[in-house]
């Protein structure tokens, strides 16, 4: 699953960063400067709640061959969640993750107040119905299992059986529908999310961010954004081989996974200004059996694995071709956790083992830039020497390079064969769920947020800043000093000081676990720059 464009403009800019590097470093010729933009996703604006239905006409109450039936609650407990059930609709009410707290301290609630989910409706002789004005009976009740049943005046019987997921937070669902022969229903009934999933998160608008509908369509996530739904308000249904639908939240999802059976259409919505609805379209006939598992929990790969191999990809890990490396990543920060509790610590030690690990290529590659720097005056010599000579400028500057070993591109070539790492490993920091809400020391209680020292009281005009970092300060000195090292152009001391603070700029929003990641990576930038700087001495003579 890609990252939103968001975080395409984000990764640009942290690659500013090490780009800066070599943009500051004296050319023996100028070059081209090249820019890349990436566009800016919508943010979500307040439009008219639209809420999706299969069908065109609005649904009917149905009359019941037991009307007046009391509505009541049953609970069902399992590992890490509770699950409150009601009768009206035979639908799910409540739904409590016990090991995730939200920004109240109280368990995270992932069913918004008054919502009802996992809700059905279909047509019975050509009038929509929806089974969630139904008061369903209760049946067989145990600690890990309630059923419920519905009987309608046509003669048209409606079961749903609740259980529990066996390695997964959630539950199970069997839904099954008989009607007399001469009962004509329509070619679809409709398992649908209609409430939305509730804000989990201290700061709802980033949260809001990743709200999104989204369906498996063969092989491939279709995902469908609040932006996307606010801005377009109505989208087509998905036709064809549904292997599962859901809503998510930034860390957090809700799944129908068809167990039984694929199904055969998806229709996504809009509820309420910013709660994503999806409903599941399944054939019917006048004897229906479906079986669903109905992921309730933490966007966590292994967790979503249990459940069905193809549910890990709702998990964001970046683009598809760095997805290889960014849960590598994961998987060794996740290995580091066992022995070492604290992910700040985690962080940092990932921080400096990835330096020893691309040492001797950026030690090769910086070395030849301090040698380039050193070559300076002799490379304005040739130049000068050579203007009105563009052949002989050219043999008499390679034979310089030549002379001193040096290569003008082997600085380019480190950063290059690290892009790949800087990407996954981006991803991997800004969405893991492991990081939320994990504290590292000192004013850094959560990771997967901004460090606070100041709080605003409500965000900056222009900037859109809650409160001041200071882990992006020290960030900031740290670059100060790293550039001052290797910046020797006079025309270029500027830079030392505008580049800093501009990066300050960008990374004081960005996620504590980030910013503490580029700060121990520029302090031993410094170290590799400081060891190669008492290394290389300049050139006697040309």
């Amino acid at each position: 699953m890609d990252s939103n464009k968001r975080l395409l403009l984000a990764i640009i800019l942290i690659l500013a960063v090490f780009l800066g590097f070599q943009f500051l470093m004296p050319k023996p010729a100028p070059q081209p400067a090249v820019q890349q933009t990436a566009p800016a996703a919508p943010e979500p604006a307040a439009v008219q709640a639209v809420l999706a239905q299969p069908s065109a006409a609005p649904a009917k109450s149905p009359k019941l061959k037991t009307p007046g039936l009391p509505v009541t609650q049953k609970i069902l407990k399992g590992k890490g969640f509770e699950a409150v059930l009601t009768s009206q609709g035979a639908a799910l009410s409540g739904y409590r993750l016990l090991d995730y707290m939200g920004p109240d301290g109280q368990p995270v609630q992932m069913i918004p107040d008054s919502g009802l989910a996992l809700t059905m409706n279909l047509s019975v002789a050509g009038q929509p119905v929806d089974l969630s004005e139904v008061v369903f009976e209760t049946g067989q009740e145990f600690d890990d299992r309630i059923t419920y049943q519905a009987r309608l005046a046509d003669g048209v019987v409606i079961q749903k059986a609740y259980g529990l997921l066996e390695n997964a937070p959630g539950l199970s669902l069997q839904i099954k529908i008989t009607a007399p022969e001469n009962v004509f229903l329509s070619s679809k009934y409709n398992l649908a999310w209609n409430c939305g999933l509730k804000a989990t998160e201290k700061n709802k608008e980033l949260d809001h961010r990743e709200f999104a509908a989204l369906a498996m369509l063969g092989k491939e996530v279709v995902l469908d954004n609040l932006s996307k739904l606010v801005k377009n308000k109505e989208l087509p249904a998905i036709e064809g081989d549904i292997a599962y639908c859901g809503v998510r939240t930034k860390y957090f999802v809700a799944a129908l996974v068809p167990k039984s059976r694929k199904g055969a259409s998806v229709q996504q919505g809009l509820k309420d200004q910013d709660r994503l609805t999806t409903s599941l379209g399944l054939p019917l006939t006048a004897n229906t059996q479906d079986e669903f598992a109905v992921y309730l929990g933490p966007i966590d790969h292994g967790m979503l694995a249990k459940v069905d191999p193809a549910l890990d990809k709702i998990a964001d890990t970046g683009w598809k071709w760095i997805q290889p490396i960014s849960r590598g990543i994961l998987w060794f920060l996740l290995a580091l956790h066992n022995f070492i509790p604290n992910y700040g610590v985690v962080i940092i030690i990932f921080s400096v083992l990835m330096k020893l690990v691309f040492f001797p290529l950026t030690y090769t590659g910086m070395k030849s830039m301090k040698k380039m720097q050193h070559l300076q005056p002799h490379l304005k010599k040739v130049q000068t020497q050579h203007k009105n000579d563009p052949g002989k400028l050219n043999q008499e500057t390679m034979a310089l390079y030549k002379k001193h070993g040096v290569n003008p591109f082997s600085g380019c070539l480190p950063l290059l064969l690290q892009m790949p790492v800087f990407f996954a490993l981006y991803s991997v920091l800004i969405n893991t769920i492991e990081l939320r809400q994990a504290p590292f020391m000192l004013w850094i209680t959560d990771l997967s947020l901004p460090d606070s020292i100041v709080n605003f009281g409500g965000q900056l005009p222009f900037v859109g800043w809650e409160s001041l970092s200071l882990l992006p300060i020290l960030m900031g000195v740290a670059m100060f000093f790293q550039q001052k090292m290797t910046t020797v152009d006079p025309k270029m001391k500027m830079m030392v000081y505008m580049m800093p603070l501009f990066m300050v700029f960008i990374f004081m929003s960005l996620p504590a676990g980030l910013n503490l990641y580029w700060l121990i990576n520029n302090i031993l930038s410094i170290g590799e720059q400081y060891l190669i700087h008492i290394r290389t001495q300049p050139p006697a003579e040309a």
